[in-house]
């Protein structure tokens, strides 16, 4: 068994993990990289070829911190060469008896974030291809847009090995086996790795749970299942064309996301979350009720992709929370773990963001960004922002 000593121990190579070993390493802070696969595998919740990003957000929480993330991912493209953000523009609708889109325009506002808002026949006379009528309520925001989300995991973990030379470590198909929190220093065994660490940060997702079953936090994983449509007539729904949608319902459940044509695969359309599901034993095939809960939303917001052939299907994980809210906090008596997650579904266009935030705590001991509200005590004690804010 090899024994080693290191500054940072990371666990879980996805979007969270990527993302402070990559900036951990801008630091020249030593670490370990720890992923049960390989990286950028489809087993979790950070593949697939992009991830919506938006300032639209009517939970002031999470809108205040939009603007931070988007430098972050600026930032990476401006230290890596390579394109991330994918700017589409994007629509947020529901309808109007709710204040959903209120709340985002609100946000909006504040942030001074370029927008409109309309009626869904405006929207229509836009974008013919949504068929929403005068009871829609309608915010646009034009920075709206894609991450290329595999890519982003991937490219961050390179940068990190490569910058860190012989001071950042990955282990990939590496299973942790246990975690020994008794005595001084947090121990992480592996079948072949028996690894101290000064500060170790455990972003491991859907597996979270049976890494630190002790944590005082209700913790749900659940499974999304994921359309990609073939239009009889794609010009429409191409980058530049077609922007990412996002529609709230009157129901938690009634929630629905979509992005444009990328990279070949067909237009993104899925339910926001999904039956609970163990991150063992996933069902990735998709039942055709699943798929008609799709069509359904389609037939009266985007009729025709609603009998669009389905080119591809994508299983992904969430790791939610009560409330949908993130996790961020040190685990209860040991200022020397952190926790990153649950990401509640919509925490990759974080990721980037957060992945600093970690590297700050973890060399500093303290971060300029307030992350109060993601802490435990806000789990257990806090009301809970509203459940329709969670998206993808």
């Amino acid at each position: 068994m090899e024994r080693l000593e290191t500054r940072n121990v990371i666990i879980g190579a996805g979007a969270m993990g990527a993302a402070t070993a990559y900036h951990l390493s801008r630091r020249g802070a030593p670490f370990v990289l720890i992923e049960q696969f390989a990286v950028g595998h489809d087993r979790g919740s950070s593949h697939g070829a992009a991830r919506i990003t938006r300032h639209s957000y009517g939970d002031w929480t999470y809108a205040r911190l939009m603007p931070a993330a988007f430098r972050a991912w600026r930032d990476l493209e401006a230290d890596s060469g390579e394109c991330i953000y994918v700017r589409t523009g994007g629509v947020t609708f529901c309808w109007d008896r709710f204040d959903v889109v209120a709340q985002v325009a609100k946000c909006l506002d504040h942030l001074e974030v370029p927008h409109r808002r309309m009626s869904g026949r405006e929207w229509r006379r836009i974008h013919p291809e949504f068929t929403l009528s005068e009871s829609h309520d309608v915010v646009y925001e034009p920075d709206a847009g894609m991450l290329t989300a595999e890519k982003a995991v991937r490219l961050q973990v390179a940068l990190a090995c490569r910058r860190s030379g012989g001071y950042g470590r990955l282990l990939e198909h590496t299973v942790v086996r246990r975690l020994d929190l008794e005595g001084p220093r947090p121990v992480v065994l592996t079948d072949s790795h028996h690894i101290v660490a000064d500060r170790l940060i455990v972003t491991a997702g859907p597996w979270l749970r049976s890494l630190l079953s002790g944590l005082p936090l209700s913790l749900e994983v659940t499974r999304q299942q994921v359309l990609y449509l073939a239009p009889p007539d794609p010009a429409p729904y191409h980058v530049g064309r077609f922007p990412i949608f996002i529609y709230h319902g009157p129901e938690a459940e009634d929630a629905f996301y979509g992005m444009p044509l990328f990279l070949g695969l067909g237009v993104k359309v899925a339910r926001h979350g999904g039956p609970p599901t163990a991150p063992e034993k996933v069902d990735r095939t998709i039942s055709e009720q699943d798929r008609s809960v799709v069509r359904e939303f389609l037939r009266w917001s985007l009729p025709a992709l609603a009998d669009a052939p389905v080119s591809q299907t994508e299983v992904c994980l969430y790791t939610v929370a009560r409330d949908e809210r993130f996790l961020l906090d040190f685990y209860p008596g040991r200022p020397d773990v952190l926790i990153a997650s649950p990401c509640s579904g919509h925490g990759f266009k974080f990721s980037c963001l957060i992945g600093s935030i970690l590297a700050d705590l973890s060399t500093e001991g303290r971060t300029d960004h307030a992350i109060d509200e993601w802490s435990l005590r806000c789990h257990r004690g806090m009301s809970s922002p509203p459940a329709e804010e969670s998206m993808t």
